[in-house]
């Protein structure tokens, strides 16, 4: 009789199948709207098994946050990493990074590159690389370099903050003349810091409308002691974009002969070009035929590449991509290779 006790209990157990319940934890009348409960307790009855123990409970904590939960549409707090941010300047000679130090802290002119301003009075903007940062407070200042005249640094901006946050600042270069020029700057989200670029302005006036048509350099390529200037095609250069119609015909190209099937290709202002491509295509052929005869990134400071053609007559593109984040430009030429 015992045993058929035992196991008709077995048997009720099996038959109860999976439960569970949750103990409700009273909220205290003066909690905030929303506030969860800080204790719940959970049972649940596993799978079964041969000589397993039927039911188990298991107690959870969930303990609330002890401050108020943050908005979704609030500003996030000052970052705890406080890295310098990245700043740049741009203008007619393009865009580069601000060589960064302490704020107030001095550097040596010669170490900076000089950059052409291209004239006097040109239009210059300060940006932030990290599009989620603004300026909160900052001082422009441009010091001279080679002839001091006495009257220290000029202030070409200042800002408050944080009533006056953005992410640029527009500035009106200086004028003739070799100089210094400063940011000292309070960013959201970053440490302060001081930037620093060298400029060099020419004798030369801008417009009176204040837009400058920079030129773009011609792209000399040179085989031996033969040099021609290739025709220049599509493409942008600081603030000017140029697109052609079509293609040149062969004949009214300029044409090197390179005997050893080498061709050397520099810009014709001296600058340097971190990027480049030669494609190419029979004379008497179609684009259909195009086909790579190199390409590839240079390093910085390239001032010339050269590239190797295989013998025949080829009507040449070259694609070049300029430093200082000026743009790209094609060029064309007829290359024939004897």
């Amino acid at each position: 009789m015992r045993v058929l006790i035992i196991l008709s209990s077995l048997v009720s157990l099996l038959a109860v199948g999976c439960s569970a319940a949750v103990a409700p934890t009273a909220i205290p009348s003066d909690s905030p709207p929303g506030t969860r409960a800080a204790t719940a307790t959970i049972t649940a009855t596993e799978p079964v098994e041969p000589t397993a123990t039927p039911v188990r409970t298991v107690t959870a904590s969930l303990t609330p946050p002890t401050g108020p939960t943050p908005s979704p549409s609030a500003s996030p707090g000052p970052s705890t990493s406080r890295e310098i941010a990245e700043v740049y300047l741009q203008g007619p000679f393009g865009s580069l990074d601000g060589e960064t130090g302490r704020p107030g802290e001095s550097v040596q002119p010669k170490e900076l590159r000089p950059l052409d301003q291209y004239a006097q009075g040109a239009n210059l903007s300060i940006g932030l690389r990290h599009v989620q940062l603004d300026f909160v407070g900052w001082t422009v200042s441009v010091s001279p370099l080679r002839e001091p005249t006495g009257d220290g640094a000029v202030v070409l901006s200042e800002g408050p903050g944080p009533e006056d946050r953005t992410d640029y600042i527009d500035l009106v270069g200086p004028d003739a003349g070799e100089w210094l020029l400063r940011l000292e700057a309070r960013i959201f989200d970053s440490a302060e810091a001081s930037y620093h670029w060298r400029l060099v302005v020419p004798v030369r006036d801008s417009p009176p409308n204040g837009e400058l048509e920079v030129p773009a350099p011609d792209l000399l390529v040179e085989a031996g002691r033969r040099s021609v200037s290739a025709e220049m095609g599509g493409g942008c250069y600081v603030y000017t974009c140029i697109d052609v119609g079509g293609l040149t015909p062969a004949h009214r190209l300029s044409r090197i002969r390179a005997e050893r099937g080498a061709i050397v290709m520099r810009p014709s202002d001296g600058s340097p070009l971190v990027g480049w491509r030669v494609t190419g295509w029979p004379v008497d052929g179609g684009l259909q035929e195009s086909r790579s005869f190199g390409r590839g990134k240079a390093p910085e400071g390239t001032l010339e590449e050269r590239v190797s053609l295989p013998r025949g007559d080829w009507y040449v593109k070259v694609d070049v991509e300029f430093d200082l984040q000026r743009g790209d430009l094609s060029y064309f030429l007829r290359v024939t290779v004897d």
